[in-house]
């Protein structure tokens, strides 16, 4: 017979694992949008005159998104999902964005 602790905390496990599935979503459409931010103002910054030009590019990283590292959900999460290595913050997910940062799109994430 399975007792009422053991049903709740199954329960609550697979609801942790659903939620942080989702989170996982909404991570990966955050990367997909940041890659597309660095790689419009790459594009946008090559049309630009001096020193414009010059300005997007010393700025192409700032204000892609927040993050969320200090949140327990999301503490939950890269525990649950990455063995607690932020997907935001691997070096390959820095690599490719500093990739774009500097036009080269050679590379998906």
């Amino acid at each position: 017979m399975v007792d009422q602790n053991e049903r709740f905390c199954s329960c609550h496990c697979d609801c942790q694992y659903e939620f942080s599935q989702l989170i996982d979503d909404l991570i990966k459409d955050i990367q997909h949008l940041e890659s597309e931010t660095v790689r419009t103002r790459y594009e946008l910054s090559r049309h630009l005159t001096y020193p414009y030009d010059e300005y997007l590019r010393s700025d192409i990283l700032s204000d892609l998104g927040r993050r969320y590292s200090d949140h327990p959900a999301y503490q939950l999460y890269i525990q649950l999902l990455y063995n607690n290595q932020d997907p935001m913050e691997t070096d390959a997910w820095c690599e490719h964005i500093c990739r774009l940062a500097h036009g080269h799109d050679d590379s998906e994430y």
